[in-house]
């Protein structure tokens, strides 16, 4: 059955109080809840300027308390940034904490800042990620490890916290490229692809999924998660406008940290018709349309969890829990229950 999730992005810019921030994002995960969604998701950044974050772990374990019908998705770790015992004890800490509801979305990281601020070479971020992820497998298995490898050395290790999930939580690997979706199909049990890929891309993206674990004698996978970029409204240019004024400044922070480079003249000049520039990866519109579009992505990939951003830089929460409630209509038109 279809799930549909959203996210909890760096949209708050410095200057919001901590303690307010922390009190909404409970309420939102405690309406989404109420609204019939399945899952939410926070990710890793630090020093993501101009916006203020919360470290990733301890808030998951708040919001997986907050509201315990929901699954919990990391969206996502960024493995090669970290070691792999402290992420795989965090991990099933996470898991054991939230019941069993735990998704462990994780990827490579793109920021120049990020791996020199770790003494972590970005150029070798491929391979950190799967020795990383090799290990953290291996841990959670429950054996004793013993590994001397290129990044890490391990001897005689065992975790004292063991997932709930046997063998594991399912693991998500984030998706931009091909390679990426490759090493999500050896690696993990689900691709988590990317925002930025239009649906012909991600069928091209899910064929070369299922191709590769078919020749690694691994078996179709049970889930299938995407993202979108989302905008809800009452109406059809309510959700434009919305989305237009979010996307601007979303874009130019994109652009300042190195993610898809500068915002050219005729990227600021599709922002000036947005719903033409949107139509590509973002589900966009009032709940009869954003309906009708996501019913598309299931039946063209068939798609097992739909992530989407509902909070944009500058917008408030009041704005928030609307979108929330919109949210909930959209569900109800897809008979979720």
């Amino acid at each position: 059955m279809l799930e549909v999730g959203f996210h909890m992005g760096p949209v708050v810019l410095r200057g919001t109080p901590m303690e307010r921030q922390w009190h909404e994002h409970v309420e939102q995960v405690r309406a989404a809840a109420d609204h019939g969604f399945g899952f939410f998701s926070v990710g890793t950044h630090w020093v993501i300027h101009p916006f203020q974050y919360f470290s990733i772990f301890p808030w998951l374990s708040r919001l997986a308390a907050a509201a315990p019908s929901l699954t919990v998705v990391s969206s996502v770790v960024l493995i090669p940034l970290g070691h792999p015992v402290d992420l795989a004890s965090r991990v099933a800490a996470i898991d054991v904490i939230s019941g069993g509801r735990f998704r462990f979305g994780c990827g490579l990281g793109y920021r120049a800042l990020e791996f020199d601020m770790f003494d972590r070479s970005r150029r070798h971020r491929a391979s950190l990620f799967e020795e990383s992820l090799e290990l953290m497998i291996r841990l959670w298995s429950g054996e004793r490890v013993t590994h001397h490898g290129r990044f890490f050395t391990l001897d005689d290790v065992a975790l004292s916290t063991l997932p709930i999930q046997r063998p594991r939580p399912p693991i998500w690997i984030a998706t931009n490229s091909e390679p990426a979706t490759r090493r999500a199909a050896r690696m993990g049990d689900a691709p988590f692809w990317s925002p930025f890929f239009d649906l012909p891309t991600l069928m091209e993206h899910r064929v070369i999924f299922e191709a590769e674990r078919s020749q690694a004698g691994l078996p179709p996978p049970t889930e299938i998660p995407i993202a979108r970029e989302y905008s809800v409204g009452r109406t059809h240019r309510q959700a434009v406008v919305d989305g237009a004024a979010g996307m601007a400044k979303k874009w130019e922070v994109y652009a300042e940290h190195g993610l898809q480079g500068s915002l050219s003249e005729d990227d600021k000049k599709l922002l000036d018709d947005f719903d033409t520039m949107a139509g590509g990866t973002f589900i966009i519109g009032d709940p009869a349309e954003c309906a009708d579009q996501i019913e598309l992505y299931a039946s063209e990939l068939g798609i097992t969890h739909m992530k989407l951003r509902l909070q944009y830089p500058g917008m408030p929460h009041s704005k928030v829990m609307e979108r929330i409630r919109l949210t909930g209509e959209v569900i109800r038109r897809l008979g979720i229950t």
